[in-house]
């Protein structure tokens, strides 16, 4: 059977709708649904645990046939590193889910760059979920990282050396909200 792990990370706002959502996946769908939950309350419809170390989260990431997650960079990036392409939830603050729209703004640049699947409802969701999810091998998924790395060095080369465009102090603390 198809194994789809879900996991909120570890904030302190419940995150209520992601095992709402999550719920009704399980029961659409014909698949074993596993949810990290952290502070969110606990429901019948759902197999959850409140937290996971580490090195459990991420053997149960590598162990799934899809993830669905919180829009964590820490997370994100651990569900790539297990080859998967995720399906992201953001953490809405307006829904009381987040301190502020970061993770929102986060997901959406993380979608626009077609690295991440970000479902609008739970239909979207189940539609996701009720085909096949790619898998990245770990020596694409290795090279991708390699990759990243060497962009960052030289991003941070070219600081250390002066040669990055300078910005005015404005746009520098200047946040930009969605609308």
């Amino acid at each position: 059977m198809t194994l789809v792990v879900g996991t909120v990370g570890t904030d302190h706002h419940p995150f209520d709708r992601f095992l709402q959502w999550m719920g009704e996946v399980q029961s659409r769908l014909d698949v074993d649904v596993m949810v990290q939950r952290g502070a969110t309350e606990e429901v019948s419809a759902v197999s959850s645990v409140a937290y996971l170390a580490a090195e459990e989260l991420e053997r149960l990431l590598g162990s799934a046939d899809a993830v669905v997650c919180h829009g964590g960079p820490g997370t994100i990036s651990l569900a790539m590193r297990c080859c998967h392409r995720p399906i992201v939830i953001a953490r809405d603050p307006s829904q009381g889910e987040h301190v502020d729209d970061h993770q929102m703004r986060y997901v959406a640049k993380l979608h626009d760059d077609g690295v991440v699947d970000v479902p609008r409802d739970i239909d979207e969701l189940v539609a996701l979920l009720s085909v096949a999810r790619p898998r990245t091998s770990l020596d694409q998924s290795r090279r991708e990282r390699d990759e990243a790395v060497v962009r960052f060095g030289e991003l941070v080369g070219g600081l250390l050396d002066g040669t990055l465009p300078h910005r005015p102090l404005r746009q520098r603390f200047l946040v930009r909200r969605q609308p």
